[in-house]
C-alpha cells in the first residue's frame, strides 16, 4: 500500500523555463512536497452511547491511529461503532506516554446479534474529516481483547471525502531522458489536486505504484514525475480515467 502522507495540499509546477516534447512538459524545480489533502468540512457528530439496559452483551475493541495521522488528532476527536445503523459505543481519544493516540471502544449488543457486521465511524477534528468503514470484525460478545480486536487506523480507510481508490501501476518506457534515481518522486493529479503519491517497485526501472483517491468514478487524472538527476518535474500530457479498481498506465516522456 502507498505510504500515507497528510498535508494541506500540494502545489502545481509552473515556470517560464518550461520545455515541451510530444509527450510531456518539463519545468526545472526543487524536489516537490506533493501530498494528498485530506482536510474536509465535516462537523463534529453528536454520537451518544446507547442505553446499557437494552443490551445484555458487550465487546471491546482498541483502535490506534497511525503515526502520520496523530498530529491531526485533537481532544475533539470521536469514534463510534454502529450495528444496524444504531450507535452502540462511543470513545474519545486517549494519548499514551509514547505519543500514540488510541480509542478504547465498549460495544453493546444482544446475544442474537452475535457475528453481526459492525460499522466504525471516526471524526478527525484537526482535518474536519469523517471516516465510515465496515472493515472491522463482527460483533463477538464477551471477547478477549487480543490482537484480533486491536487495529491500526489510517485516514484512507472509509474516507467520506475520497471514498473511491484506484490501485495504479505506472510503467516507464525503456528509453528515458534521465537516469532513474531513488530520490525521484511520482504523483497523480486530478486537475491541480494531488490524489496519490507513487512508490517505486523493487527495481528502480520496474515501475511505480500508487493508490489514487477520488470522490467520484471516472475522474480524469494526470501524472507528474520529478527527476532528481534533471532537477525538475515532467508533467505527462496524456490524461486517463481512473477506474476505481486495478489499473495500469504506460507513460512516455
Amino acid at each position: 500500500m502507498a505510504t500515507l502522507t497528510i498535508a494541506w495540499g500540494c502545489s502545481s509546477d509552473s515556470d517560464d523555463n518550461e520545455t515541451k516534447s510530444a509527450n510531456s512538459a518539463f519545468v526545472p524545480s526543487a524536489k516537490p512536497t506533493w501530498a494528498v489533502n485530506w482536510s474536509s468540512d465535516a462537523t463534529i457528530p453528536n454520537w451518544q452511547d446507547p442505553d446499557a439496559a437494552k443490551y445484555e452483551c458487550s465487546m471491546s475493541m482498541l483502535i490506534r491511529l497511525v503515526n502520520s495521522l496523530t498530529p491531526y488528532s485533537t481532544d475533539n476527536d470521536v469514534m463510534a461503532v454502529f450495528i444496524n445503523g444504531e450507535c452502540r459505543g462511543v470513545s474519545y481519544r486517549n494519548k499514551l506516554s509514547n505519543g500514540r493516540v488510541v480509542f478504547l471502544l465498549h460495544i453493546k449488543g444482544t446475544s442474537d446479534e452475535t457475528n453481526q457486521p459492525m460499522e466504525l465511524r471516526y471524526y478527525c477534528d484537526g482535518l474536519h474529516h469523517l471516516n465510515v468503514t465496515t472493515a472491522i470484525p463482527h460483533f463477538v460478545p464477551n471477547n478477549v481483547l487480543d490482537e484480533t480486536y486491536q487495529m491500526d487506523f489510517n485516514i484512507e480507510s472509509g474516507s467520506t471525502k475520497y471514498p473511491i481508490a484506484t490501485n495504479l501501476t505506472v510503467t516507464l518506457p525503456q528509453t528515458l531522458p534521465f537516469t532513474v534515481n531513488a530520490n525521484d518522486v511520482m504523483a497523480v493529479f486530478v486537475g491541480e489536486e494531488c490524489r496519490g503519491i507513487g512508490y517505486q517497485g523493487g527495481d528502480l526501472y520496474e515501475g511505480w505504484r500508487a493508490t489514487v483517491f477520488t470522490s467520484n468514478e471516472d475522474e480524469t487524472a494526470q501524472i507528474r514525475y520529478y527527476s532528481a538527476e534533471k532537477a525538475g518535474t515532467y508533467t505527462i500530457l496524456k490524461t486517463f480515467k481512473l477506474n476505481g479498481r486495478l489499473q495500469q498506465e504506460n507513460i512516455m516522456f
